[in-house]
């Protein structure tokens, strides 16, 4: 019933975290189920971000077409749909827009800054817990959108912890070029001019990283997965 729609939660599946590291994505749905809503997790559709990093303009095009139809039968139920990466669920919005103009309709994917703010005065608002974060932001969501770092800095102060913010531009893995042979020295470098120091300076219990390309990057050359920020609000629901 339409009355009872907002009590649910669609999440929208992205390969990297979906195929790479599922438990962020489990630990999301926890999370919503934390907050007394019922999450929904919604099928897998090729969001097409790596063919348009590789040029593919064509198939990016239908592959983007085949989602966009999706999610708008979807957003007509009038739920909110949320994403975990920032990389993917920006796609929706700018390349997306570009490659099918008004054939992208109207469809709306939040990412989970973006839905916990809207809904914050429905929050818990959770005792002073003592507990310090440091979140290193995503270069293209800091970009697209400058008031994210403020967006989780209200979300964590509500669940009763502070959260400090890095902005050091791109970690060198920049969507799939990292990933390549070839490209591993330059890659590494990029790494080691500012998140290097940076992520070294911190206890690695302290450290949130929303991209899943920077969370990767940091396991390659710092030795560790560090959280994503919901993680580290579902361990604060649990406190």
């Amino acid at each position: 019933p339409a009355a009872e729609r907002q009590n649910y939660v669609l999440v929208v599946q992205d390969p990297f975290n979906s195929f790479y590291d599922a438990e962020l994505v489990y630990r999301f749905i926890r999370l919503i189920e934390a907050l007394g809503l019922k999450p929904v997790l919604l099928p897998f559709k090729p969001n097409g971000k790596p063919a348009h990093i590789k040029g593919f303009l064509e198939q990016f095009a239908k592959t983007a077409q085949t989602a966009a139809d999706f999610l708008n039968q979807v957003h007509a139920l009038g739920m909110p749909m949320v994403g975990v990466g920032p990389a993917l669920v920006l796609v929706y919005r700018d390349e997306y827009r570009e490659a099918l103009g008004a054939k992208r309709g109207q469809f709306n994917v939040q990412l989970a800054s973006e839905w916990l703010s809207t809904m914050l005065e429905q929050l818990p608002q959770l005792p002073a817990s003592g507990r310090e974060f440091t979140w290193f932001s995503h270069c293209t969501e800091s970009s697209a959108r400058p008031g994210t770092a403020k967006e989780w800095q209200t979300i964590f102060a509500r669940f009763g912890a502070k959260l400090g913010t890095v902005n050091l531009g791109c970690c060198g893995m920049a969507g799939t070029y990292g990933h390549e042979l070839e490209n591993l020295p330059r890659s590494k470098a990029l790494y080691e001019m500012s998140w290097d120091e940076a992520i070294k300076s911190l206890p690695k219990e302290q450290i949130l990283v929303s991209g899943y390309s920077c969370r990767s990057q940091v396991k390659r050359f710092g030795g560790f997965r560090p959280k994503h920020p919901i993680e580290a609000l579902l361990e604060l629901t649990q406190a």
